[in-house]
């Protein structure tokens, strides 16, 4: 998008907060946007959730804009619990087809294992297991997986060349194809539900835990910029609360 039509698009958006304002009878200082009434206005003018990652990325655009905005990103999911994680391994056991069954352990364990993502899952290809380094290839980066989960991944047999999820699916590109997939594992209501963004959460968090350095865990997870872990460090016991703090830290911890 152009540099004038984002400035554009920032004026409107602000033009839309000062008649807010207005009509609630408050004054309106745009230099100082207060992070609640940005709630009430996105409620009052009815904004799809959506949207919130929207206003964020368009009021941050000038820098004569200073507000909390954290809270218009949106967060990572929480981790699944040891149970949780027990029970949909059962769940994906007890599929009655074998290639639902495979799949749907190659789903739990690349995605809480490896941390991998649902567009990455859906293309992964038996060569990009390597079984003597413990590790699998996805989109690139090389990341080490560990028990329980490499023992399941490599014990599911698959072709050179031939899809580790869904093998015999033709049509990949789907928006909703893992999570159809995903929903139709089980009918049981008091059973946890496999969530793409529970999975990958639960690894980054596994890998915090673990003490891994910012560098290996931004390799580990392709995240490119250490300030994009902002939406994790809710879950992560010690991480900094800001994005400057992740920064220090990288920079502190000599992995910059």
């Amino acid at each position: 998008m152009a540099g004038e039509e984002l400035s554009s698009r920032r004026e409107s958006t602000l033009r839309g907060l000062e008649r807010f304002h207005d009509s609630n009878g408050l004054r309106f200082d745009r230099s100082a946007v207060d992070a609640d009434l940005i709630r009430a206005y996105l409620a009052s003018a009815k904004l799809a959730q959506s949207s919130l990652g929207t206003y964020r990325w368009v009021l941050t655009l000038g820098s004569d804009c200073r507000i909390g905005l954290s809270f218009l990103g949106s967060k990572g999911a929480m981790p699944y619990s040891a149970l949780e994680r027990s029970e949909l391994v059962s769940i994906a056991s007890s599929q009655k087809k074998l290639w639902r069954r495979s799949s749907a352990l190659v789903m739990i364990a690349v995605s809480i294992g490896a941390g991998a993502r649902s567009g990455e899952l859906r293309y992964l290809r038996a060569e990009d297991l390597d079984k003597k380094r413990s590790s699998m290839k996805i989109a690139g980066r090389m990341v080490p997986i560990k028990a329980p989960w490499s023992d399941i991944l490599f014990s599911i047999e698959r072709e050179k060349g031939e899809y580790l999820f869904h093998p015999g699916a033709l049509r990949r590109s789907s928006k909703n194809f893992i999570n159809d997939f995903a929903s139709a594992l089980t009918k049981d209501p008091g059973s946890p539900r496999f969530q793409m963004a529970r999975a990958r959460s639960s690894f980054v968090c596994d890998r915090w835990n673990e003490g891994v350095s910012l560098t290996e865990l931004l390799g580990m997870t392709g995240i490119c910029e250490v300030e994009s872990l902002i939406r994790y460090v809710h879950l992560l016991d010690g991480a900094p609360e800001t994005k400057a703090g992740l920064r220090r830290l990288l920079q502190s911890s000599g992995d910059a």
